[in-house]
């Protein structure tokens, strides 16, 4: 069936419930201002791209469709959940510019709705809407200073041991290929499709042979997919390829054993792929995505919501993120503030070249309570270091840093360290003591020196305030992914921005007061 954009009626009616019963919806609320207001960030032709030209079925009218999703984000509720408000809520019709008569919205509209968004970055335009109407206000203008933090959200699929991972990829290769599957391969497979094998799991040679059997059933499917030109097919396969590879080695007979240790970009869950290993601190472990978010340090508005691999840097994304604020006409940033993690060279420059200043602590160094690197005097322009001492070398050597990139290396003489007095406190190597001088190191040294100024220091104390905007968010849900897949995560950010600066903006007077309301 073919659905045509469905839309409101420009005039509005008096029938509304928000009119007739205007007297029942909660004074205040988010579900009042979105009555009042919603129109102002969503309307139909936003999302007219979504549905067919010409001739068929009326949609719902898009924008009711938004404004109930935004009060399922509000209020953090199913799909069916939601579905039932629609048409019993009077909060919900209100705020949804429905009237009492409205059926309500089916739960697998919902769903659809969602897989629209996402395939046109529908979800991205809302949320700049708010953005737009931010600059409108005068509530964004001029360059402003902005925060940037990330948030650990945990995935939505489960995580899973090597054997299930293997066995899940398995059936999903399986069921994707069909009768496409040579028979062979297919009746391999079969035993492992069923569900989890009746071994002895306690038994750690039982363990190892039924290993052996799966990598056999998994190496013939894929050798048997392999011939099947469809990506329904490939992705499952390259999965299971990429799981065996990470998680199984050869003993010394050649035989398949669990790999020791942790891959680097380790899969976890074969019902989300993209979930990951992830640290917010040494202590703190998840599994899922890492969020970033940046706000706006004025007026608290949230500027740009992303996504990532929990098992991603937190600087990587600062600039990406930035480009991404940055496409929205009339906001600039030119100060990005950010704790430690953002303080890399690297990240710096990423975000110089983005248009802003990365302020940023640097981390202090230190040598196991000898001379730390910062005691050295370091010319870069010259090529010599000069050491508390007041021994200068000019013995320059190219290395690598700790992160493989190019660098210089620097050496006093043996025979210079030996002689010094002070060389107990600096140094217990043989030939000398070195100094590894990275390519941004003058772009570090000037950060370290900024941070004692006063204006640097007032600046990092607001870093806290975009802490207040993560926890906004995770009250709207972003604690757990709701959907699986690391793109339906960002959705579900940009519905929860969407919701927080759409009642921030509310409290910062930046919409329009409704005159009938307003008496």
């Amino acid at each position: 069936m073919v659905v045509v954009l469905g839309r409101v009626d420009a005039q509005g009616s008096l029938l509304e419930t928000r009119w007739v019963r205007r007297h029942l919806v909660t004074k205040g609320s988010f579900y009042e201002r979105l009555a009042e207001h919603g129109d102002e960030i969503v309307c139909d032709d936003d999302f007219a791209h979504l549905y067919a030209e010409g001739r068929g079925r009326p949609s719902i009218p898009p924008s009711v469709m938004v404004r109930a999703m935004l009060c399922a984000t509000h209020d953090r509720t199913s799909d069916r959940e939601s579905s039932r408000r629609t048409r019993v809520d009077l909060d919900w019709k209100a705020a949804m510019g429905v009237g009492d008569e409205f059926d309500g919205i089916g739960a697998t509209t919902f769903a659809l709705m969602r897989a629209r968004m996402v395939a046109v970055d529908a979800d991205g335009e809302l949320f700049k809407r708010t953005l737009v109407k931010a600059v409108e206000a005068g509530v964004l203008r001029g360059k402003l200073t902005a925060i940037i933090d990330t948030s650990p959200v945990h995935g939505a699929g489960a995580v899973a041991d090597t054997y299930e991972l293997i066995r899940g990829f398995l059936r999903k290769v399986v069921g994707a290929a069909g009768g496409r599957l040579e028979t062979a391969a297919a009746t391999v497979a079969q035993p492992f499709c069923d569900g989890k094998p009746d071994i002895d799991w306690q038994d750690p040679t039982a363990r190892k042979a039924h290993l052996g059997e799966l990598i056999s059933a998994a190496r013939r499917v894929r050798a048997a997919a392999a011939g099947i030109d469809d990506d329904a097919v490939a992705e499952p396969a390259g999965l299971l390829r990429q799981v065996i590879g990470q998680d199984v080695e050869l003993d010394d007979n050649c035989h398949p054993q669990l790999r020791h240790g942790v891959a680097a970009d380790r899969v976890i869950s074969h019902s989300d792929p993209e979930m990951r290993h992830g640290r917010k601190s040494a202590s703190r472990r998840f599994d899922g995505h890492k969020l970033d978010v940046m706000t706006d340090e004025a007026s608290e508005l949230i500027l740009g919501v992303d996504a990532r691999a929990g098992n991603a840097s937190d600087g990587d994304g600062a600039a990406t993120l930035l480009d991404e604020v940055h496409d929205v006409d009339g906001v600039e940033v030119d100060t990005l503030i950010g704790d430690m993690a953002y303080s890399d060279g690297d990240v710096r420059e990423a975000v110089e070249q983005a248009g802003a200043e990365m302020v940023a602590k640097v981390p202090p160094t230190s040598n196991a309570g000898r001379f730390p690197k910062t005691d050295f005097t370091i010319d870069t322009r010259a090529g010599s270091v000069t050491c508390p001492a007041g021994h200068t070398t000019f013995d320059a050597r190219p290395t690598t840093d700790h992160k493989k990139r190019p660098a210089t290396l620097f050496a006093f003489a043996a025979q210079t360290c030996q002689a010094c007095p002070l060389r107990e406190q600096c140094t217990t190597a043989t030939a000398g003591r070195t100094i590894v001088v990275g390519r941004h190191h003058d772009r570090l040294e000037a950060a370290r020196a900024a941070q004692a100024e006063p204006a640097t220091k007032h600046l990092l104390r607001r870093r806290s305030k975009v802490e207040r905007k993560i926890d906004h968010l995770q009250d709207l849900g972003m604690r757990k992914a709701r959907y699986r897949g690391r793109r339906r995560t960002k959705l579900q950010a940009l519905l929860a921005a969407t919701v927080a600066n759409f009642k921030r903006l509310v409290i910062l007077d930046a919409f329009t007061v409704t005159p009938a309301l307003a008496a």
